[in-house]
Formats: structure tokens, sequence, C-alpha cells
């Protein structure tokens, strides 16, 4: 028996994985489905990191989210990466050269093509890759798990794990944010911390294009994409500061009035000590841990899924992942990741 600790996107997919090669799992979270970071999620994927192994594992996961794009909402609008200034204008220089390097298709738009709506006046530089995209993470997750309970996963929610449980032949921590705690009740120690990330929803009162990309202000993190006619809009600093989104929106779109957002909410990101997943076994035996991933764990998860559970097997991973084992004590450096 395998017992999984989180019933977010990296443990379903994780329990998934496992039960499609005929292991007995159980996954538990103590709360209903979706209703942790997956539920609070902005829905973004993409390719455009800037260490081999980020990207690889991001266009192993892509055909996961290509086959499964009705269900889930996926579509490849790509990710608009902007700069203003010369300095960061080079900064998107030098990922170009290592993302074309690992075979990445970046191009370098006129952002007011891809985005009308947007104020581009001062926009100096950008990067795009239009295999890139949104979807819905909701939509995932529940997809998830009815393929992971038709392979034969078995999932408790608003369930915590006995100690029973936790005496499994496998015990896997894919708790978010919420990992170090769980760790540390297993004996483990586990560097994630929560960082709370807000999302403004907005009603832009101007006509939006048929496909929007993911667009981020490269220099200072503001980041947005569309969903149902509406903006969801990622503030880089204080989660709930309304006042500063609305003052960069009336910068950046000038042409809408927006006095209030429509809906607002916050979620965590599970922060890791080097902002890089904790994916491996840890320092007690028949442990692992599957978090980490600092807001990039969607995208990642299903290439993760396949590695990790052949890794628990026995067998050879499809991906090396070993560079990301939790008990690595030099951090690994990804420029691009937050």
């Amino acid at each position: 028996m395998i017992t999984i600790l989180g019933g977010g996107i990296a443990g379903v997919t994780l329990a998934r994985a496992l039960a499609v090669r005929g292991r007995d799992v159980v996954v538990f979270d103590p709360h209903p489905p979706a209703t942790g970071s997956t539920g609070r999620a902005a829905g973004g994927f993409r390719t455009q990191f800037t260490s081999d192994l980020n990207i690889a594992l991001a266009m192993a996961s892509r055909p996961f989210f290509v086959e499964r794009a009705e269900h889930i909402r996926f579509q490849s609008v790509g990710y608009l990466f902007m700069a203003e200034d010369p300095v960061t204008a080079r900064e998107l220089e030098r990922r170009a050269e290592i993302q074309v390097a690992a075979w990445l298709p970046i191009t370098h738009p006129d952002p007011a093509a891809l985005a009308p709506f947007l104020d581009t006046s001062r926009v100096i530089a950008t990067n795009f890759c239009h295999l890139d995209g949104t979807f819905s993470p909701v939509a995932l997750l529940d997809l998830l798990i009815e393929e992971a309970r038709e392979a034969g996963a078995e999932f408790r929610y608003s369930c915590e794990a006995g100690p029973q449980d936790l005496v499994a032949e496998i015990v896997v921590i894919a708790s978010g944010s919420w990992s170090r705690q769980v760790g540390a009740s297993l004996g483990v120690e586990l560097a994630v911390e929560a960082m709370e990330r807000g999302v403004f929803q907005v009603v832009p009162g101007i006509t939006l294009p048929d496909s929007v990309p993911f667009i981020i202000d490269a220099a200072n993190g503001w980041s947005m994409r569309e969903r149902d006619g509406r903006l969801l809009i990622l503030p880089p600093g204080d989660a709930s500061n309304w006042e500063e989104t609305r003052a960069w929106l009336e910068r950046s779109i000038p042409a809408a009035s927006i006095d209030q957002p429509e809906d607002h909410w916050t979620g965590s990101y599970e922060m890791s000590f080097d902002q890089q997943p904790l994916i491996g076994e840890t320092s007690r035996a028949g442990v692992w841990s599957c978090c980490g991933f600092s807001g990039h764990g969607m995208i990642q998860a299903p290439s993760v899924a396949e590695s990790l559970a052949a890794m628990i097997l026995g067998q050879t991973p499809p991906l090396d992942i070993s560079a990301f084992s939790p008990q690595r004590t030099e951090p690994l450096v990804e420029i691009t990741q937050v």
C-alpha cells in the first residue's frame, strides 16, 4: 500500500501514475477537493524556464494538457514577457538564448499585435512562446481524480490519515504549503514555506481579443491572463492591495476605467528554500516528498509523477529528477522560477 498525503494536483497526479502501474494507492486530504492552493491558482502553463531540467519537465508535461484540452480548457495562447528598460531587455535576451538552445520556439513579437488593449508604448523588448497557455486548475483536478479512480486509486478527502495509514510501505508527502508541518509529524525536515499570492478579477470594460496571452511584466512581476471575458491580475507584492493594482491597470490599460474588482482571492505558493521542488526519498526510509514547487507544480505535475512513480517502484525514470532530492544541501539556480 502507498499512502499519499495531499489531494492537490501533485498528489493526485502521482496517485494516478502509481495506480496505472498496478499499485494500491490511497490519497488523504483533510480538506475537500480544490479548496487549497489548486482552487485559487490562476492556471498558467509555461515552458519558458532557464534550466534544461525545468524546460524538459514542462515539455514532457505539455502533451498531457493538450490531450485533455477540451476537458480542462487548455488554450495555447502563449506567454508574453515584456521589458520596458534596457536591463530587463538584456535579461530577456539572455533567457531567450538559453531557451532557444533548449529548442523552445521563442519569438519577439510586437506586443500590440497580441494585446492591442495594452499601452505598450514603453515596451522595448518581448519574449513569446506559443507552446505556453492557460487552463482551468479545478477542471484539471476533477479530471485527474476521475482518471486516478478509474485506475484503482482511492481518495479520502476531508479525512486525516490515521496512524495505521502512516505505516504503509511508502508514504508520500504532497501537502503543498503544509508539507513542512506534515513532514515534521513524520520526523522529516522539509524546507517549505507558504507565500501568499493574490488574484484580482476585473471586468475590463473593453472588448478583449479572442486569444489573450498570459502577460508578464518581466521587471516587476505583474502578470495577468484572460478568463471568461475577465482579466485575472496577479500583483507581485501585497496580495490584497487593490489601489496598487488599480494604478498598474490604469497605466497598462488606460482605455479601461475600473473602480473596484469584481472578485478577489488569495492562495499560497509552496516555496522551497531555493524555489525548486523537493522530490524524492527523504532522510527517513520509505517516506518520500513531492512538494515545494514554488508556483509551478501544476505545470510539472504530469512529468514529475511519471518519473517519481518509477523511482518509488525501483524503475528507471523517463527524466532524471534526482537534482530535486529533498536531501540536497546546495541550492539549485533557476532565474525564472518565481
